[in-house]
C-alpha cells in the first residue's frame, strides 16, 4: 500500500510544499482570508481522500488546542461532510476513528475553531455533530430518513415547515428555503 500509484501524492509527494507548511503560512499572514483546499485529484482508494481530511482537522484541531485561534476565529467549510465524519479505517481488531471533524464540530468552538458542514445526505452525519450545529440551511429533501434527521435535529421546526420540505422545486430561489435554528 505504501508503494502505491494512488498514496503516491501523499507518501512521496515530488517537489510540492506539505499541505501543513501551506496552512501554517496561510494562517500566520493575517491579511489571507481564505485557503481552498481541494481533494478532487487524490483518490478514493485505500481512503486516501478521507486520512488526508482527517490530517488536515487534526493539525488546525491541535493549533486550536494551543489557543492558536483565541484572537482570530478560524471557520472549517466542509463540503460534502459525509464522506469525512463518522468514518473509520481498519477492522474491528485495528480500528482508527477518523474523528477529527467530529471532534472540531463537539469542541473546537470553545477553542475559536468552528465548522459548517454541507452534505446531501443529512442522514449519514453523526446526530452528536448535528446537535453541535446552530443553524442549518435546508433546501429540498425527499428522502424519509432525511427529513426525519433534521426534524430531530432542528427542536424549533414546526409541522407545516417539515411538510414543506420534499415540495421545494429544483432551482427555487434561496429566498425561499427555510433556514432552522436548533434549539
Amino acid at each position: 500500500m505504501v508503494q502505491s500509484v494512488e498514496l503516491a501524492p501523499v507518501l512521496q509527494p515530488a517537489k510540492e510544499r506539505a499541505l501543513s507548511k501551506a496552512i501554517d503560512q496561510f494562517l500566520g499572514d493575517s491579511a489571507q482570508r481564505v485557503l481552498r483546499v481541494s481533494l478532487k485529484y487524490l483518490s478514493f482508494t485505500h481512503n486516501t481522500r478521507e486520512i488526508v481530511a482527517n490530517a488536515i482537522g487534526r493539525h488546525l484541531l491541535v493549533q486550536a488546542r494551543d489557543n492558536a485561534f483565541k484572537s482570530q476565529p478560524l471557520l472549517i467549510f466542509l463540503d460534502e461532510a459525509h464522506q469525512f465524519l463518522d468514518k473509520q479505517l481498519g477492522d474491528e481488531n485495528t480500528r482508527y476513528p477518523l474523528d477529527a471533524f467530529d471532534l472540531i464540530a463537539k469542541e473546537g468552538r470553545k477553542y475559536g475553531l468552528t465548522i459548517c458542514i454541507a452534505t446531501q445526505r443529512p442522514r449519514d452525519i453523526p446526530e452528536g455533530v448535528l446537535s453541535q450545529m446552530g443553524t442549518l440551511v435546508v433546501h429540498r429533501l425527499i428522502n424519509d430518513r432525511d427529513r426525519e434527521v433534521v426534524e430531530r435535529a432542528s427542536g424549533e421546526i414546526d409541522k407545516s415547515a417539515a411538510e414543506f420540505l420534499p415540495t421545494l422545486a429544483p432551482g427555487k430561489p434561496l429566498s425561499s428555503v427555510s433556514i432552522f435554528q436548533s434549539r
